[in-house]
């Protein structure tokens, strides 16, 4: 049996995917399935056998996602940043795995410190419990498992509040896996787009079809008429910020000597008109043969621009199309959850 490489879809959901009281074109509130937030398993296969089982973020229903298929405790948890739509099952998983080796052997979990510090105080539960294995900007991370599979974070601004959130790129077997987290706009340096280029799958974390930054997440195209056109909403944002504020939040506390040099770098290379604010400004400058997009809410295309909230399969047409127009070769999945994207 071949060796293989597999995405397992937890969750494709935002933070709150259904509001009370509502209903979305998009999700099924009728299914429990369809309200998780976007969570993922990276799953390595050598001849037939796990050789390794990476859970990427662990939100509202990645647990009950894990029991209801192989019920499997991954053997590490890699998180792109602390917020509770990223962290809410990572209690029940470390648990599991400090009673199922006798509370003598403590849960990898990867992330940087600042989101390590952030989890920590959300769950201080899992302090004493949790083997912490720090993620530094730009520096790449052997995982311990059967198979070689290295992780690289790359810092991410998602506003003020999600300090030390990352992008987390996984190579092995010359297979390269990028997952952006949530984000407005990635913070790298000219010679980190040649590392995440070539991507065979891109999991894209994205709110909303047209910017409106005051979410804290980026969207898939800049205007409704131009994809590649920024709003007025999104210009102005990036007009007041002001470069540095984008690295505040990864500088709070005693962020490293590392952390520090990076993040100098890339301001000294900052340049507002080709910083990607958009997916596809991102997909501009790298490439990726499939894009996975998930965490669609569509709620501020409809108050801010009139643009209709899709479903699932109007979402597919309309970036697929899209993505063509502005000249993109990639392939779009829109997953449904429980499903296995062969990589």
């Amino acid at each position: 049996m071949e060796n293989s490489l597999k995405l397992l879809v937890h969750g494709r959901g935002n933070a709150w995917p259904v509001f009370l009281g509502e209903r979305h074109p998009f999700y099924d509130h009728t299914d429990y399935r369809d309200l998780a937030n976007a969570a993922f398993s990276l799953v390595a296969t050598d001849k037939g056998v796990v050789s390794g089982d990476i859970l990427v973020d662990a939100g509202h229903g990645t647990v009950q996602s894990l029991l209801s298929g192989v019920n499997r405790i991954p053997d590490c948890i890699c998180l792109t940043h602390g917020h509770m739509d990223h962290t809410l099952g990572v209690d029940w998983v470390v648990q599991s795995y400090w009673k199922l080796h006798q509370k003598e052997r403590r849960y990898p979990v990867y992330a940087t410190m600042p989101v390590y510090r952030f989890l920590i105080r959300s769950y201080p539960q899992l302090e004493e419990i949790v083997e912490f294995r720090e993620l530094v900007p730009g520096r790449r991370v052997n995982l311990d498992l059967k198979r070689e599979i290295a992780v690289t974070g790359f810092p991410v601004y998602h506003g003020t509040g999600a300090v030390g959130a990352s992008m987390l790129l996984f190579e092995t077997g010359g297979k390269r896996v990028l997952f952006t987290g949530d984000l407005i706009t990635p913070l790298l340096r000219k010679t980190d787009y040649d590392t995440i280029s070539d991507m065979d799958l891109l999991v894209v974390d994205s709110n909303n079809r047209f910017p409106w930054p005051r979410t804290n997440h980026w969207s898939f195209a800049g205007h409704p008429s131009d994809p590649f056109r920024r709003s007025d909403a999104l210009n102005t944002f990036i007009q007041g910020m002001g470069k540095e504020k984008f690295t505040e939040p990864h500088l709070s506390g005693d962020p490293g000597k590392t952390t520090v040099a990076f993040l100098e770098q890339v301001m000294a290379e900052w340049n507002a008109d080709i910083q990607p604010f958009t997916v596809l400004e991102f997909l501009a400058r790298i490439r990726a043969r499939r894009v996975v997009l998930v965490h669609y809410s569509g709620t501020e295309d409809q108050k801010h621009y009139g643009e209709s909230i899709l479903s699932a399969e109007d979402l597919r047409l309309w970036v697929t199309e899209t993505a063509a127009r502005a000249g993109s070769g990639s392939g779009f999945i829109i997953p449904e959850p429980g499903e296995e994207v062969i990589i």
